[in-house]
C-alpha cells in the first residue's frame, strides 16, 4: 500500500469516527472491517481494534444508560404518584383539622405514629359562653341572618381565643366551650379572664357597627378552674364510632352552670378561678349559689369590665 492509499485509508477511518462521535452509528461496522487485516495496514488495523473497542464500551455504558434511564422514568412515576397520595392527604387533613381542636393537632403532631389522646387529669381553666336571648332572636330573625351574626361575632372572638392560648373544644349553635390548659394554673386562668374581657370588646365593637340592623348581642360567660379529666371519649354504637376530645367532671359542669348563671353580659368565675386571678382583675363577690347537679353552694364572682 503506498501513501496516497494509506492517507486515503486513514481519512476514510477518521470520516468514520466523526460520523459515530456525532451519534450516527449506521456505517459503525466498517470500523470493525477495518480490524481484519484486509486492508494490509497494520497502523490502520490497529487504530479500528482500538476504536473498536471503546465503541463496544460506549454501547454498553449507553445500553447501561438507557436501563437506568428506564428505572428513573419508573421511579419517578411511583414517586409522582406517592406525591399525588401525599397532596391528597394534605388536603384531607387541612380540611379535617378544621374540626379538630388545636390541643389534638398538636398531639398528633408531637407523635404522629401513637398520639397520646387518652384522658389525664390536667389543671384547667374552662370557660363557656352563649348569646343571650338566642332562642328569642331566633324567633324573630331570619335563620340566614341569625347564622350570619352567630358566625360574624364567633368569627370575630377566634383570634381573641388563640392570642391567650386558648382551644374551641366545643360548639353548640349559640355557645362555645373553651379550654385553656397552660402549665400553671394562674397562667390559664388569667388567659381565660382576659379572653371573656377581650370577647366583651369585641362584642360592643360589632353591635356598634351593627347598629340598627339588630339588636346588640350580649354574651353571658362562665369560667372556673380546677383538676379535669381531659383526653379522648370513644362512643360506640351499631352505626359506629365516634370519638371526641373534651374535659369532663365537676369543674366543666360547673363552668357550664355558671354561664347559664350569668345574665347581661355578666362574666361570672368559680372559687378557683377566682384565687388564681384576685389582685390582677376587678373582682366582686356574687354570693353563694345553688347550681343544678351540683351537691353545695358554690360561691360566686362576677368579673367588673372597668372598659
Amino acid at each position: 500500500m503506498d501513501d496516497s492509499e494509506r492517507m486515503a485509508l486513514l481519512k476514510h477511518f477518521v470520516g468514520l469516527t466523526e460520523e459515530i462521535s456525532r451519534g450516527d452509528y449506521d456505517r459503525a461496522h466498517e470500523i470493525f472491517a477495518l480490524t481484519n487485516g484486509s486492508q494490509g495496514d497494520a497502523t490502520v488495523e490497529e487504530l479500528a481494534e482500538a476504536f473498536g473497542m471503546m465503541l463496544v464500551q460506549v454501547e454498553a455504558r449507553e445500553f447501561y444508560l438507557e436501563q437506568i434511564i428506564d428505572k428513573l422514568k419508573e421511579t419517578n412515576m411511583r414517586l409522582e404518584e406517592a406525591l399525588r397520595k401525599v397532596e391528597l392527604l394534605e388536603n384531607i387533613k387541612t380540611h379535617l383539622s378544621k374540626f379538630v381542636p388545636y390541643s389534638v393537632k398538636s398531639l398528633i403532631e408531637i407523635n404522629p405514629e401513637a398520639p397520646d389522646l387518652k384522658k389525664h387529669d390536667r389543671e384547667i381553666t374552662v370557660l363557656f359562653l352563649d348569646v343571650a336571648g338566642y332562642t328569642r332572636m331566633s324567633e324573630n330573625v331570619d335563620h340566614n341572618e341569625m347564622n350570619y351574626l352567630i358566625e360574624r361575632y364567633f368569627s370575630a372572638f377566634l383570634d381573641d381565643i388563640h392570642l391567650n392560648n386558648g382551644d374551641i373544644n366545643e360548639t353548640a349553635g349559640d355557645g362555645l366551650m373553651i379550654i385553656f390548659q397552660q402549665e400553671k394554673p394562674v397562667h390559664h386562668a388569667v388567659n381565660a379572664v382576659t379572653t371573656a374581657l377581650m370577647i366583651h370588646d369585641k362584642a360592643r365593637s360589632i353591635n356598634k357597627g351593627e347598629s340598627g340592623r339588630h339588636e346588640p348581642i350580649i354574651i353571658n360567660i362562665g369560667i372556673n378552674s380546677g383538676v379535669c379529666s381531659v383526653g379522648s371519649t370513644c362512643l360506640e354504637g351499631i352505626s359506629g364510632t365516634r370519638w371526641t376530645y373534651t374535659a369532663s367532671g365537676p369543674v366543666t359542669n360547673i363552668a357550664a352552670r355558671l354561664g347559664a348563671l350569668a345574665t347581661n353580659g355578666q362574666i361570672y368565675v368559680g372559687e378557683e378561678t377566682h384565687c388564681c386571678v384576685q389582685g390582677k382583675f376587678n373582682l366582686r363577690p356574687a354570693g353563694m349559689h345553688e347550681l343544678k347537679n351540683v351537691s353545695r353552694l358554690v360561691p360566686v364572682y362576677e368579673v367588673i369590665h372597668l372598659g
